[in-house]
């Protein structure tokens, strides 16, 4: 009786490991079909971003030769040196154009109100447009004639490229009214230079008054010769909040967190005296005003006995250091210990220096020098 029931017991898991092998199987289909079809989707995305890239690069190179015409123009005009296509191109370069835009209008015979009028070189503003528009099918015939490519390059050109140029320059140029003969260009009046300085300065204004909404200012003082007028440091911390510390550099005049360097942030409350934007605007303007001058003699006695100065010594008390210069007899400012040697007591033999003015030291440096400006930030 136990043997049949065992037997019987064997024959249901017979089956059951039967019916594990048939869905192995067709887990083992699904997953290879899975597989290919992956394999396949992927082979197929990867096809058309490539063909997306190639795409973007053929619009970045027509777009970028065609602001190139209209950045030189731009340039020019501000003294930079660039160009624009119709002062750099060589006769070579014009008969190419005049050569394609020729060809162009019998080719594709556009209507009428489309088409480019003979006198189109005296146009200034129509040369640098069609200039652009030829260099831009140039990079679309290029890449249209790759075999690796798709070859939509030049139906996207005249999509994007052909017919909202000419539209463009009918529609925004005088050169419509050129179709019976040509009308000279009327050029636009100059900018109003008063103008101009206005909208400047009141930009300027508002980006100051926007940059200094975002920062409570301060200044640090001391009653050792420090005072709010002339502060030993300008400080400034995110409105409102005493965090996000950042100090005005007297080496490089930029603005540093103090979170990122090795000065102490932020100073003592005490010490820091709160002052407006439109002072430390001042503040920050005004270099002199942060840095002592010197003249230097060789020793107190020779002060004493009348005799010139050698040299100027200045001092700047940076936050992140104190930076001390000396004027060089090679007519250029370097490192000095003098001044640390004059107001330390240590040296048998210091230095005597003599506190003067930005303007006395300009003087002095003149006169011992022949150095003018040397005082200069």
């Amino acid at each position: 009786m136990e043997d049949k029931q065992l037997l019987e017991e064997l024959k249901a898991l017979r089956e059951e490991i039967e019916t594990l092998r048939e869905w192995r199987t067709q887990f083992e289909a699904a997953v290879k079909n899975f597989a290919s079809g992956t394999k396949a989707n992927q082979a197929e995305v990867t096809e058309v971003v490539t063909e997306v890239i190639d795409r973007l690069h053929a619009v970045e190179a027509a777009t970028a030769t065609s602001a190139a015409a209209a950045a030189s123009a731009a340039s020019a005009a501000f003294g930079s040196g660039h160009q624009p296509w119709s002062l750099r191109a060589t006769e070579d370069d014009w008969r190419k154009l005049s050569d394609w835009l020729d060809w162009l209008g019998k080719h594709y015979a556009p209507q009428l109100h489309l088409r480019i009028w003979p006198c189109w070189p005296l146009h200034g503003g129509v040369t640098e447009e069609l200039a652009a528009l030829h260099a831009s099918w140039r990079a679309a015939t290029e890449a249209d004639a790759d075999p690796s490519r798709e070859g939509s390059d030049l139906a996207y050109w005249h999509q994007m490229w052909l017919w909202p140029t000419i539209e463009r320059i009918r529609r925004h140029y005088m050169f419509s009214e050129c179709e019976d003969d040509h009308s000279p260009d009327r050029p636009g009046r100059p900018t109003d230079a008063a103008a101009l300085h206005k909208r400047m300065a009141e930009a300027e204004a508002e980006r100051r008054r926007l940059e200094h909404a975002k920062y409570d200012y301060f200044v640090k003082t001391s009653p050792n010769g420090y005072p709010a007028e002339r502060p030993s440091s300008l400080w400034r911390c995110a409105a409102g909040r005493d965090e996000e510390w950042e100090y005005w550099s007297l080496l490089d005049w930029q603005w540093h967190r103090a979170a990122d360097t090795n000065v102490e942030l932020p100073p003592a409350r005490a010490a820091l005296h709160e002052v407006t934007a439109d002072r430390a605007e001042e503040l920050r303007a005004d270099r002199q005003g942060w840095l002592r001058y010197w003249a230097r003699y060789v020793d107190e006695e020779d002060w004493r006995a009348g005799e010139r100065p050698v040299s100027v010594v200045r001092r700047r008390r940076s936050p992140e250091r104190i930076y001390d210069e000396a004027f060089k007899t090679w007519n250029e400012w370097g490192p000095t210990q003098a001044v640390y040697d004059f107001f330390d007591a240590r040296p048998s033999n210091p230095p005597h220096l003599v506190e003067i003015d930005a303007a006395e030291a300009e003087r002095l440096l003149t006169e011992l020098h022949g150095a003018t400006g040397a005082t200069e930030l």
